[in-house]
C-alpha cells in the first residue's frame, strides 16, 4: 500500500519505504535498514529469525510443559513439538540445554509458569547461542502465584505470601492494557479504610478492593528474578515469551558480549525491585556489542524506564524496535523515568509504535552521545507532577524525528512535544497534538 509522506520542502509525495539519515551511523546486521508503512503503522522489513546464530535453528530442542512436563525427562521429542518427554520448568530446559554443547532451542508449550520457574531465581542460565519459543500460543510467566485464595479478614481479605513490593488488580485494567496498581499503605487500619489499597504485615498481604477477591483478580509481585541473563553472552532470541516481575528488570541481560539480542511478540511488565530505593526498569541492557532488536513487544509498568539500552563502553550497540510500546513506567517515587532511552554511543532505531504516561521523564530520551532516528512513532506524555515531554534529546545526542507525533499536556511545570537539552533534535513530517518545543543549553530543534 502507498502512503502519503513528506518531502524536504514538506511537499506531499507518495512513499511507503523509509530509511534513516547516513549520519545516523547504523553499521552491522541488518545492514540496510528499510521501514515501510501499511496504513499508519510502521515497521521493518526484515526476517528477525535470521538476526542471530543460525545454529539455533539447527541445533536440538528442548520441550517444556508447565503442567504435562516432569523434569526428571529428557527434555526431547521425536520431533519439533512431540511434548511427551517434556520438562516442567524452563530452567531445568537450560540445563538440558547446556549439556549439549552448542546452540539449542527451548520450545515452551503455551502455559503459565511462575515463582522461579524461570531461571531458579537467577541460578541457572543458557551458556550458548539460544532461542526461547512459545509453542501454539503466548507463554506467561510471572514472579508471583496466577492464583491465590484469600481470607476474610474484616474489611481487607488476606493471604500468606511474602516477599513483595507491588500488587495489581487483574480485573480491572488501565486506559493502556495494564493491570490495575494497588496503593500500598502503612497498616491495616489504613487498608481497610482505603480502596484499592495493600498492606504487607510480615506474616500476611491485606487487599481492599471492595468485595472478596476472585482467586485471579490480584497479581502479586514477589521479589524474584525475571527473565535475568547476566552471565550468558551467546546470542538470544525470544518468541511469545510474556515476562511479569523482576527485580532487577522483566527482561535483563548484563554480561559483556559481542552477540544479538532479539526478541518478537513479547511483553516485560511489572518490574518490582526488593529495594524500592533502587528501582529498576522492565527491559534492561547492557554491555552489549551487536545488534539488540524488538519487533512488536511491549516494556511497560517498569519500576522506573521501560526500555533502557546502555552499553557502557563495551563495544558498539546497535538498537532497533519495530512497533513496540511502552507505558505507565515509573513507581516508587523513581525519578527521569522514560518509556524508551539509550545511553552511552548507543545507536538506535524506532520505528513505529507507541510510547507513554511515564512518571517524572520524557516519553522517548536519549543521552549523552547515543543517536537516534524515530519514524512513525507517537509519544503520549502526562506528568501532573512535572513537565510532560514527549521526545529529549540531552548532553551531545543527535535525534531524527521522522513522522512523528507528539501529545504533551497536562503537565504542572511544561508541556513539551520536544526537548533539546544540550542535544541536537532535526524533524521531518512531526506533528504536535499538544505541547510546544524548548531548546536550551546549546540544543537545537531544526528541519531537515
Amino acid at each position: 500500500m502507498i502512503t502519503l509522506g513528506f518531502d524536504l520542502g514538506s511537499n506531499l509525495i507518495c512513499r511507503n519505504e523509509f530509511s534513516p539519515p547516513s549520519a545516523l551511523g547504523w553499521v552491522g546486521t541488518p545492514s540496510a535498514l528499510i521501514a515501510r508503512s501499511i496504513g499508519q503503522t510502521y515497521a521493518v522489513d526484515i526476517d528477525p529469525r535470521t538476526l542471530v546464530d543460525p545454529a539455533i535453528w539447527s541445533g536440538p530442542a528442548i520441550h517444556v510443559d508447565a503442567t504435562g512436563g516432569n523434569d526428571a525427562n529428557s527434555g526431547m521429542g521425536a520431533i519439533d513439538g512431540d511434548f511427551s518427554a517434556a520438562k516442567r520448568s524452563i530452567y531445568s530446559a537450560f540445563s538440558a540445554g547446556n549439556a549439549t554443547g552448542g546452540a539449542y532451542r527451548v520450545l515452551i508449550k503455551s502455559g503459565e509458569f511462575e515463582g522461579s520457574a524461570f531461571t531458579k531465581n537467577g541460578q541457572i542460565e543458557p551458556a550458548y547461542p539460544v532461542a526461547m519459543l512459545g509453542w501454539d500460543g503466548p507463554v506467561n510467566y510471572r514472579t508471583g502465584p496466577f492464583e491465590t485464595l484469600w481470607a476474610d479478614a474484616g474489611g481487607t481479605y488476606s493471604t500468606a505470601v511474602s516477599s513483595l513490593n507491588r500488587v495489581f488488580r487483574t480485573d480491572v485494567m488501565t486506559g493502556n492494557g495494564l493491570y490495575t496498581e494497588l496503593d500500598p499503605v502503612p497498616d491495616l487500619a489504613t487498608c481497610q479504610a482505603t480502596m484499592n489499597s495493600w498492606f504487607d504485615s510480615g506474616a500476611l498481604v491485606h487487599v481492599n478492593i471492595g468485595r472478596a477477591p476472585d482467586p485471579r483478580d490480584i497479581a502479586i509481585i514477589r521479589n524474584f528474578n525475571g527473565a535475568r541473563f547476566l552471565t550468558h553472552s551467546d546470542d538470544l532470541y525470544l518468541e511469545n515469551i510474556h515476562i511479569e516481575g523482576g527485580i532487577t528488570g522483566a527482561l535483563h541481560c548484563d554480561a559483556p558480549a559481542t552477540r544479538n539480542i532479539v526478541g518478537v511478540s513479547c511483553s516485560f511488565r511489572y518490574s518490582s525491585p526488593s529495594n524500592i530505593a533502587s528501582p529498576l526498569d522492565a527491559a534492561r541492557v547492557r554491555r552489549t556489542d551487536g545488534l539488540v532488536a524488538f519487533f512488536d513487544c511491549d516494556a511497560s509498568g517498569g519500576a522506573k524506564d521501560g526500555w533502557s539500552f546502555h552499553e557502557d563502553s563495551n563495544g558498539s550497540m546497535h538498537v532497533l524496535l519495530s512497533n513496540c510500546s511502552g507505558f505507565e513506567n515509573g513507581a516508587f517515587g523513581a525519578i527521569s523515568c522514560n518509556a524508551f532511552t539509550a545511553h552511552d554511543t548507543v545507536t538506535a532505531a524506532v520505528v513505529g509504535g507507541r510510547y507513554g504516561y511515564s512518571r517524572n521523564g520524557a516519553e522517548l530520551h536519549v543521552v549523552q552521545d547515543a543517536r537516534i532516528w524515530i519514524l512513525g512513532a507517537t509519544a503520549t506524555a502526562r506528568d501532573p507532577d512535572g513537565s510532560s515531554v514527549g521526545f529529549k534529546s540531552s548532553n551531545s545526542t543527535i535525534m531524527w524525528l521522522e513522522r512523528t507525533v507528539a501529545d504533551a499536556a497536562g503537565g504542572a511545570v511544561s508541556n513539551l512535544d520536544i526537548e533539546a537539552n544540550g542535544g541536537t533534535v532535526f524533524t521531518r513530517g512531526h506533528l504536535a497534538l499538544a505541547g510546544t518545543s524548548s531548546a536550551y543549553g546549546g540544543g537545537s530543534i531544526t528541519a531537515y
